[in-house]
């Protein structure tokens, strides 16, 4: 029986560019009804995912920085960080192939220089208005949360980036979005990793959880969880690796999956 709905945000609960409303909240409600808890699992920083916690109504943590922080309203349950010092000559590489880097610290998102995708980003979305200052001794001391490298004109040079992942100390682990980005974090901090944390937190087996993605990083989860769905618009790893492929997308998906497996009408809530 689901006693846990654990859903991804970017590409499942939410579209691009779409506006996540009520007929989110009004699933969560009927699932509340029922006695099931429902949160989200992003890859989003704390600064880009509270807003979502707020306007969701979430009543448990929620997993951010794909599995590198478990938080409830500001407050730190429970984080994996990584060092600084050990990604400078992937930084450096990234920035002399004109890529986009973007640290997450302390909940907050800084950026390394100015590109075209950064301001663009900026100027329509309103994230990354914080340089990172390097000095050596922020090179040296600092932990971070999560490390993103964006070549948002798809060139090709991600793959040149995950080879130089692959060659990170064994404490890094890294997720390589098709051709656009990478993502480094701790190895130990994957979805699936803080779902199973966050489950045993709240008393709940992993049976019992209901975990819904769309994308690599989700994977993992997909196959942990007690039931693992995708939404259709996920990508062939991400369908392969669940139990049940939704024939609807994004936010519609989910609810579907809800629908299914929690016994729930979700019509109700649209």
């Amino acid at each position: 029986m689901v006693k846990l709905v654990v859903s991804d945000m970017d590409g499942t609960l939410l579209a691009q560019n779409s506006v996540l409303g009520g007929r989110a909240v009004r699933m969560i409600q009927k699932l509340k009804e029922k006695g099931i808890l429902f949160t989200m699992a992003t890859g989003r920083s704390q600064c880009l995912s509270e807003k979502y916690e707020e306007l969701l109504g979430l009543e448990i943590p929620y997993i951010a920085c794909n599995g590198a922080v478990i938080l409830q309203r500001g407050r730190i349950i429970k984080q994996h960080q990584i060092a600084l010092k050990g990604l400078r000559s992937l930084i450096e590489e990234a920035d002399r192939l004109d890529m986009s880097v973007v640290f997450s610290i302390g909940g907050s998102e800084f950026y390394y220089k100015e590109t075209p995708w950064i301001l663009d980003q900026r100027k329509e979305q309103g994230y990354y208005q914080d340089p990172m200052i390097l000095s050596e001794e922020i090179w040296n001391h600092t932990l971070l949360e999560k490390l993103m490298i964006m070549d948002n004109r798809r060139t090709g040079r991600i793959a040149l980036m995950e080879e130089l992942c692959r060659k990170l100390p064994p404490e890094y682990g890294f997720t390589r979005y098709t051709d656009m980005s990478v993502e480094i974090v701790n190895c130990r901090a994957t979805k699936a990793s803080a779902v199973q944390f966050l489950a045993g937190y709240l008393g709940i087996g992993m049976e019992d959880v209901l975990a819904i993605g769309d994308h690599k990083n989700d994977c993992e989860m997909l196959k942990e969880a007690g039931i693992g769905a995708a939404v259709s618009n996920a990508i062939p790893d991400a369908k392969e690796c669940a139990d049940y492929v939704a024939s609807e997308d994004h936010l519609d998906g989910v609810m579907e999956a809800v629908r299914v497996f929690c016994r729930i009408d979700t019509e109700e809530a649209s």
